[in-house]
């Protein structure tokens, strides 16, 4: 008789959080999800399934310990909690005491913190990319043809860039072109940053030519973040709309950036002449 190997799967939002649930089943895991309030991907009938209440964290907790679920990985996009401190029992003010004093700090302090709550409660926190490898690149170029030594240049100036913008610990994202910065992802997100490269372009195309085309998509983790429960994404619907804001392509740092979904995106560069270039961004 096979054991399947169980796994405690707390969700956001986005493509990665319904890819990994399906590819984690397909894999043989037994597992269980634990839906945050701010997600909306939809969950299989047939799964286990709990819908996590903040005020109440201390009782989720609880069943996983009775499904005896000691490997927990946090997937997909979440949002900063909104908690009604009036709802809020006992046991979980006690678990959350740490997490409620910074809520207005930077997301590397509260992702450091949410760890430590899960390693108090002897909860193991899984990086989904080890869960899943293919799920990150190696350092190496792909997508289209090899990259040029002009644009070779441009992506070590951008990187320069990124790592002084990463430091802020605002986001972990960038479009850099010829020595300027087009756009700087804040807390809306890296698809929100490219959309308003879209708009200024189609709002001013009777520009130079050289303003209304090209540039590169700059991704990467930030110095103290915690890549176990908060990695890099880029998914397939990022790809399109690079291509919409005209740009050339996209780098990546390697092994700290997940693909959502790698072969097809890869496939999307090809056929769009986009390039794709994996690299270490820090030492």
């Amino acid at each position: 008789m096979v054991i399947k190997k169980k796994i405690g799967l707390i969700i956001g939002s986005g493509e990665l959080a319904t890819y990994c649930m399906e590819q984690l089943l397909i894999l043989g895991y037994e597992i269980t999800i634990v839906r945050l309030p701010c997600s909306k991907v939809k969950i299989k009938k047939n799964l286990d399934r709990i819908d996590l209440k903040y005020e109440e964290i201390n009782e989720t907790f609880s069943l996983l310990k009775q499904r005896q679920i000691d490997d927990i990985a946090l997937i997909g996009y979440m949002e900063r909690p909104k908690i009604d401190f009036s709802k809020v029992n006992y046991g979980s003010q006690i678990l959350l005491s740490k997490v409620f004093s910074i809520l207005n700090k930077g997301d590397g302090e509260i992702f450091s913190a949410v760890t430590q709550m899960f390693a108090n409660q002897n909860f193991t926190l899984v990086k989904v990319q080890d869960l899943l490898p293919e799920l990150i690149l190696d350092s190496g170029t792909y997508g289209s043809a090899p990259i040029s030594k002009k644009v070779l240049k441009e992506i070590k100036a951008g990187v320069k860039i990124f790592l002084s913008y990463a430091g802020l610990d605002i986001g972990q994202s960038l479009i850099f072109q010829n020595g300027h910065c087009l756009g700087l992802e804040t807390i809306t997100g890296t698809d929100e940053m490219i959309k308003a490269v879209i708009n200024f372009r189609q709002k001013n195309n009777k520009r130079p030519k050289e303003i209304l085309s090209g540039g590169i998509l700059i991704k990467g983790s930030k110095p103290r973040q915690v890549l176990d429960i908060d990695t890099p994404v880029i998914g397939p619907d990022t790809i399109k709309l690079a291509k919409n804001a005209k740009l050339n392509g996209l780098v990546i740092e390697s092994n700290k950036v997940i693909l959502v979904n790698r072969d097809l995106i890869i496939d999307t560069l090809r056929s769009h002449n986009m390039f794709l270039a994996s690299i270490k961004f820090f030492g």
